[in-house]
C-alpha cells in the first residue's frame, strides 16, 4: 500500500470533534490520548461538556479504551471502559468493528449508577483528487442501571433496578488535505434517556502539532427543533 493511503488508514479519524477511531483499531503497544471541551448555546441557555477519550492497542485485532466526560452538573458525568474487536469482509468495501464497554456515570440525586455501552462502527478510506478521504458511521448504545426508588421503580427483569436507554449515530465525511491537515464533517444524532433529541452538523479542521499532537477546531450546528449553536476544541496525543 502506498505511505498516502498508509497515512489516511492511520489518521482518518483525526478531524472528528474527539479523535475517535471508529471501526479502526490501534497497532498492538501504540496508544492515543486525546481532550475536548465544547459549548453550546440553545434556548437562551449555556452548556459545557469536557470530553477524555484513550485507546491502547492490547492485540492486533483487540483495542482497549476509555470513554469519560463531564458536563456542568454535577450528575451529568460518566467513564467508561471498552474493549473493541474489527475486521474486514471480502462482500463488504472497508472494515467493520464491534465494542463493548463496562462504567459508571451519574444519576439524578446524586447517586452512582452503571453503564453499558456497546457499540458497531464501519469506515471505508478511498482516494480523491483532493487526497485520501473517509467515510465513517459509529453506532451506540448507553444502557443506565440504577437502584429503584420510589420515583424510578423496578424495570430490568424483576430486581430491584431502573433501566434507562440512550443511542448514538454519527455520519463522519473526512478528507486528508496534507499529511499535516485534516477536514471533517460529521452529522451528530442523540436520542438520550432524558431531554429532547438533538440532530447536529459538526464541521472540523484538525492540525499536527509536532511529530505525534493534534489540535481540532469544530463548529456545532443544531438542525430541524434543535436549534443550538456551538464550538468545540480538542487535542491529543499519540504514543
Amino acid at each position: 500500500m502506498r505511505r498516502s493511503a498508509l497515512l489516511a488508514l492511520t489518521f482518518w479519524p483525526l478531524a472528528a470533534p474527539m479523535a475517535t477511531a471508529g471501526a479502526w483499531l490501534r497497532d498492538e503497544g501504540a496508544a492515543m490520548l486525546a481532550f475536548a471541551h465544547e459549548i453550546t448555546e440553545a434556548g437562551g441557555s449555556r452548556a459545557g461538556y469536557t470530553s477524555v477519550y484513550g485507546e491502547y492497542g492490547l492485540t492486533p485485532r483487540l483495542t482497549l479504551g476509555l470513554d469519560a466526560g463531564k458536563g456542568e452538573a454535577a450528575d451529568d458525568w460518566k467513564a467508561v471502559v471498552f474493549l473493541r474487536m474489527g475486521r474486514e469482509f471480502d462482500w463488504l468495501p472497508g472494515r467493520v468493528a464491534a465494542e463493548f464497554g463496562i462504567g459508571a456515570a451519574g444519576t439524578p440525586g446524586g447517586e452512582v449508577g452503571a453503564v453499558l455501552q456497546p457499540g458497531l462502527s464501519w469506515g471505508h478510506s478511498f482516494e480523491t483528487g483532493l487526497g485520501w478521504a473517509w467515510v465513517n458511521l459509529d453506532a451506540r448504545g448507553i444502557f443506565g442501571l440504577s437502584a429503584a426508588s420510589d420515583t424510578a421503580p423496578p424495570a430490568f427483569a424483576g430486581l430491584p433496578v431502573t433501566l434507562t436507554e440512550g443511542y448514538k449515530l454519527d455520519l463522519t465525511l473526512g478528507l486528508n488535505l496534507s499529511e499535516r491537515t485534516q477536514i471533517s464533517l460529521q452529522m451528530r444524532f442523540e436520542d438520550p434517556a432524558e431531554g429532547d433529541q438533538t440532530l447536529r452538523l459538526v464541521p472540523a479542521v484538525a492540525r499536527r502539532v509536532g511529530d505525534r499532537g493534534w489540535l481540532t477546531l469544530s463548529g456545532i450546528v443544531g438542525l430541524e427543533r434543535d436549534g443550538a449553536l456551538g464550538l468545540a476544541l480538542g487535542s491529543h496525543i499519540e504514543f
